[in-house]
């Protein structure tokens, strides 16, 4: 199947004829690129793609933008709408009907789209840049969408899939490790409060005076923690690269001397670059959720927290989508002192779904499919306070228990290092750094920033 050149011709008059001359000398370049792209649907159309699997083979094209809308030789046509931030589509009915949707970068003049014939089939991606005030050129490399192709065109929906995996599960063990993490902190400095005997006399107290279980002076507390980490996935099934942060905040209560009520909510974000479609995934959006800690003795305690969260998704060349999704974590943590040291243990259970929404395109799940995440913790810590320092060092090994789709092994390894501090007895803070390891095909380094206020 060879290119074919595709032309949109103006059939009105009157006012019709002045927007025309518009078009024409370039005070409208918006419509001329928005224009350029409608014509490069067709040429996506005409590769037959919704009837029948497609070999991923590229197509030039020259496209003239005279006219909003479009109309191709094999019969096809269509007028396309504009939304925000440059997101178009653009329906089209004929002999091989399907829609198209893409973005439309109005200062570059550049454009990206993707095809989805009506009936599944091929998906076309396609791209073009404005070279004239009425002409676009570019191309459109068709792929199918077989899971099971590791090369070429064909590993792109795959990729597209995996790397929405991907970021699931990066956004979660991430927000949830470290909301654990503040929890454990604060838990764990009030059960040694309680302690007696050598768990008491033994450990330099400075750092945990102030934090007696029941306090008047320190019912209330609020945290903030900032945290950015480096993504990265070098797997035939999602391969990428990227950034991800988070920001959260948090109110407590100590109800009483074993119960820590609390409520956290916040802001994530995953931006990440992807070889295989040669642009970018971006999911971003805003977290809530309760929490609550048991202090059973000055050596255990256990916490239960839940998070919800409101996504926005959005890929080059693809339609954005919402998503819901919500996440739970189950820990028990245990407490002993060993001379001068501080040790920490914790097992736990972490589990996630994300449900995209109906606007999610078939190519990266769509409904009904969902994103599953779970996995086994257990790990340790081995601080040593110091008058108003505590350094300490983490290690945690994790397994995944449902099954892995980005491409990377279920087993980790966490291991890291950390400072925390005591301004007063009433302001702390603390910075930290982990890093997973022996995790085949992935990479995840992640720094994090915290302070806590108690009242």
């Amino acid at each position: 199947m060879g290119g074919e050149a595709w032309a949109c011709r103006h059939r009105g008059s009157g006012a019709g004829a002045a927007n025309f001359s518009f078009l024409r000398t370039g005070i409208a370049p918006r419509l001329s690129a928005l224009a350029a792209l409608f014509l490069m649907a067709l040429v996506v159309l005409a590769l037959d793609a919704a009837v029948r699997p497609a070999a991923a083979q590229t197509f030039n094209f020259s496209c003239s933008t005279t006219s909003l809308t479009c109309t191709g030789s094999n019969g096809d046509s269509g007028t396309a709408s504009l939304g925000s931030g440059g997101s178009l589509t653009l329906p089209l009915t004929g002999p091989q009907p399907g829609t198209v949707t893409g973005t439309l970068n109005t200062t570059t003049g550049t454009l990206a789209g993707t095809f989805v014939g009506a009936s599944g089939g091929a998906i076309l991606v396609c791209s073009g840049s404005q070279t004239g005030a009425s002409t676009v050129t570019g191309s459109c490399v068709a792929v199918t969408s077989s899971q099971n192709g590791s090369s070429g065109s064909n590993s792109s929906i795959r990729t597209l899939k995996g790397v929405a995996n991907a970021i699931t599960k990066g956004q979660v063990e991430v927000t949830t490790d470290i909301l654990a993490d503040r929890i454990r902190a604060f838990s764990g400095a009030l059960a040694r409060s309680l302690g007696t005997g050598g768990q008491q006399s033994e450990l330099d107290r400075g750092y945990y005076s102030g934090l007696s279980a029941g306090s008047s002076d320190f019912k209330w507390g609020v945290w903030i923690d900032s945290s950015g980490y480096d993504l990265s996935d070098s797997s035939m099934v999602a391969k990428f690269n990227g950034f991800g942060l988070g920001e959260l905040v948090g109110v407590d209560y100590l109800a009483t001397d074993k119960w820590l009520l609390g409520f956290n909510a916040g802001y994530v974000r995953s931006d990440v670059h992807i070889p295989a479609i040669a642009g970018h995934r971006l999911e971003d959006g805003e977290q809530f959720g309760p929490y609550v800690s048991y202090i059973a003795s000055s050596h255990v305690s256990g916490d239960l927290l839940f998070n919800y969260s409101r996504l926005s998704n959005t890929s080059t060349g693809l339609a954005g989508f919402d998503s819901n999704r919500y996440s739970g974590a189950a820990n028990i943590n245990f407490f002993y002192d060993v001379g001068g040291f501080a040790l920490t243990g914790y097992m736990g259970y972490i589990y996630a779904i994300e449900n995209p929404s109906s606007a999610a395109p078939g190519l990266i799940g769509g409904v009904p499919t969902s994103i599953h995440y779970g996995a086994v913790k257990v790990g340790g810590e081995a601080a040593y306070p110091i008058d108003k320092f505590e350094p300490y060092v983490p290690l945690t090994v994790e397994y995944e228990t449902t099954n892995p789709r980005d491409g990377t092994g279920r087993g980790v390894v966490i291991v890291g290092a950390g400072l925390r501090y005591r301004f007063t007895d009433a302001v702390k803070g603390g910075i930290s750094v982990t890093s997973d390891e022996l995790r085949s095909n992935s990479t995840n380094i992640v720094g994090a920033a915290n302070l806590r206020i108690s009242f």
